[in-house]
């Protein structure tokens, strides 16, 4: 179904703009969506370069280096262009369609540039509200108030800003004793990145200023990345890794206690443990599946669980893991992070209770 739809989507927006109209906008998401992919894994990636490559169509902006709720269009490609960020992969459906989800395997880094952009943080491509030059004080800490903004650009259009009024310009300015009534005379200079910059060179800016404005390519402002935005941006890129660690360290912890040496060798072949394997500390979390899928082994931890049930959602979580070890450029979904979330509190529970 993922193929026709690509195809049908593909093919109308390339007749469209061979007409010389402008193709409608969509947003990353709905664009993956066409092709049965909710990430931007690297098999993902080389199918859908493949089927614009054959559709004569690129992305304006990049598709890879944006939040997935960020707009895009299409453009006819040239042969001249360079490809967007992988090797097209003229044949075969992308991996979610074939498998249900992401390939584990071939996870891994999918653009040429690993940097992680500031483009990536949500807010950074969410619009941006912002006051004229000419208003008054009063509207603006009003928009402040009901909003709950701790600053609002100034500008006299979407490409031409100002500067940026906040509280503490506002402060520092009555403290002066400046009184008259428009916006202009309570800003400072604005501080601003492009969408394509480093994360990491807007972190200082953040923590100087409390905020940094972002500039697309075609000069529009299109967002502003705050010192909340970082923090949850930080949050949802950690949150899978710290729960992963749980689940993990829960596991070993849940072997050491009722298996030895001998019942994980038996669970896994020598090739798929460590050349110097001396006990739990060295086991990957396929060992620690594979170790707890063993029937033998599962008696001996005496659960009033089903067995394959238990070790079908650890074979999951375990292609989370791949996913968010290999640094996606996309966050587990809402799915995949309550899975995380209810095999950690289990596992939690478990031991919380003595089972282990």
């Amino acid at each position: 179904m993922s193929q026709v739809t690509s195809k049908t989507e593909l093919d109308l927006i390339a007749s469209t703009l061979a007409e010389g109209k402008t193709a409608e906008p969509t947003t990353i998401r709905e664009f993956l969506s066409w092709f049965g992919a909710q990430r931007r894994t690297r098999l993902n990636v080389q199918y859908i370069e493949g089927q614009l490559a054959k559709a004569g169509l690129k992305t304006v902006p990049g598709y890879l280096n944006r939040w997935v709720d960020s707009p895009i269009t299409f453009e006819l490609a040239s042969k001249t262009d360079d490809k967007q960020d992988a090797q097209p992969s003229a044949t075969g459906a992308p991996a979610e369609s074939k498998h249900g989800q992401d390939a584990s395997v071939e996870e891994g880094p999918i653009a040429d540039d690993p940097s992680y952009r500031i483009g990536n943080v949500r807010s950074a491509t969410a619009g941006l509200m912002w006051v004229s030059s000419n208003a008054t004080l009063q509207e603006a800490v009003t928009l402040m108030m009901t909003r709950n903004y701790s600053q609002l650009p100034v500008m006299n259009g979407p490409r031409d800003v100002r500067g940026v009024i906040s509280w503490k310009s506002i402060g520092a300015r009555l403290a002066a004793n400046i009184s008259s009534g428009e916006v202009r005379n309570f800003m400072d200079s604005a501080k601003e990145l492009p969408i394509d910059a480093s994360l990491f060179a807007g972190i200082p800016i953040i923590a100087d200023h409390d905020y940094v404005l972002i500039r697309a390519e075609n000069k529009e402002l299109t967002g502003i990345v705050t010192a909340s935005d970082i923090a949850f941006q930080f949050e949802d890129i950690s949150k899978p890794f710290l729960l992963l660690a749980e689940i993990e360290n829960q596991l070993r912890s849940l072997i050491n206690r009722k298996l030895n040496k001998e019942d994980i060798k038996k669970a896994n072949a020598d090739e798929f443990l460590a050349p110097d394997f001396d006990g739990v500390r060295a086991l990957t979390f396929a060992n620690c599946v594979a170790a707890l899928s063993h029937p033998e082994n599962w008696d001996k931890l005496n659960f009033g669980m089903d067995r394959k049930v238990f070790c079908a959602e650890l074979a999951e979580v375990n292609k989370i893991r791949n996913a968010v070890m290999h640094f996606n450029p996309d966050p587990p979904n809402e799915d995949a992070m309550h899975r995380l979330h209810n095999i950690s509190n289990l596992l939690g529970t478990l031991r919380q209770i003595g089972a282990f």
